[in-house]
């Protein structure tokens, strides 16, 4: 290990409190034990901010990034970013999660049905990251697998889905369309309801949530994962070090009860198995961008 610096700084290109920084956090904390040295998590928000840090950084082992299913796809919008995962050694991913349909519990829309119907005939606002986030595209795409066209949709743009959650539970906005682990504590109380899963199949922890294709039919599901990297050019030695300390931390009895007492959903990849993940998650997206192009997302103040 003492080619590994005597500290390392994971950069999170998102909020302090939201839900990839409670998964970055926890990351962390476990993944010390098997670097042997601490692991600190550095907010920058921001995703283009954050993600280019993490790609600027000295490849010396000292740096490394936990960053979203947002890298794959910011660089189909028009003017956001050059970056893309190419730019980053693949680590591992832990976590894969998926959007879903979330209203505030006095919604009129007791069913996704009744909320696609009336999306189809009025206007409606939604909420929870930038424009050209995973989240707005997840909806845009259901609504266009639909038949709806996503013109239908007003956006408030926000730095995490939790603050576009918050818009919903205030009544600026209709929906949210974030996990439900991320909404956990609002659906739990009761001040939000899932209206169904863009899942492939039902959350554990939310088994009464139907998933998109039971609901109404259409095989719509969107994966959004958050995994570690480091900057393109880390030493294969370096890149040994934490491969191994991940697969360590992938069987830790203590991490594993954690994230499932956080509803986090756990299903690993690393290495070259994470790489070509990310580049397939880049091509499918590209594919939907391209076919939506402007109305699934564009430039953002919220860099």
């Amino acid at each position: 290990m003492n080619d590994i610096p005597a500290s390392v700084e994971m950069i999170l290109p998102y909020v302090r409190g939201g839900g990839s920084d409670q998964r970055a956090r926890l990351t962390a904390k476990y993944l010390a034990r098997y670097l042997d040295r601490p692991v600190e998590v550095v907010n920058r928000p921001g995703a283009v901010t954050g993600h280019t840090a993490i790609a600027e950084a000295t490849p010396d082992g000292s740096t490394i990034g936990f960053v979203t299913g947002e890298i794959g796809m910011m660089h189909w919008h028009r003017g956001v970013t050059d970056l893309t995962p190419r730019d980053y050694t693949a680590l591992a991913v832990p976590f894969v999660e998926s959007s879903a349909v979330i209203v505030r519990n006095d919604s009129p829309f007791a069913t996704l049905i009744e909320f696609l119907e009336h999306c189809r005939l009025h206007s409606v606002v939604g909420s929870g990251g930038p424009d050209f986030s995973v989240w707005k595209l997840s909806l845009i795409g259901l609504l266009h697998a639909a038949g709806i066209s996503p013109d239908c949709l007003g956006w408030i743009e926000t730095y995490s889905g939790e603050q576009g959650l918050a818009n919903v539970l205030e009544g600026n906005a209709i929906v949210a369309p974030i996990t439900m682990t991320d909404a956990r504590e609002f659906l739990r109380n009761g001040q939000a309801r899932a209206l169904a899963t863009m899942e492939d199949k039902r959350h554990d922890a939310f088994p009464q949530v139907p998933t998109v294709l039971e609901s109404v039919g259409i095989p719509w599901a969107v994966a959004h994962w958050r995994g570690a990297v480091a900057p393109r050019g880390l030493s294969d030695a370096h890149r040994g070090i934490y491969l191994n300390a991940f697969r360590k931390l992938e069987q830790d009895a203590d991490f594993q009860a954690e994230a499932r007492a956080n509803f986090f959903t756990l299903r690993w990849r690393h290495g070259s198995d994470f790489e070509q993940y990310m580049n397939e998650d880049d091509a499918q997206f590209g594919k939907i961008i391209d076919e939506l192009g402007t109305k699934a997302g564009s430039a953002s103040g919220l860099y």
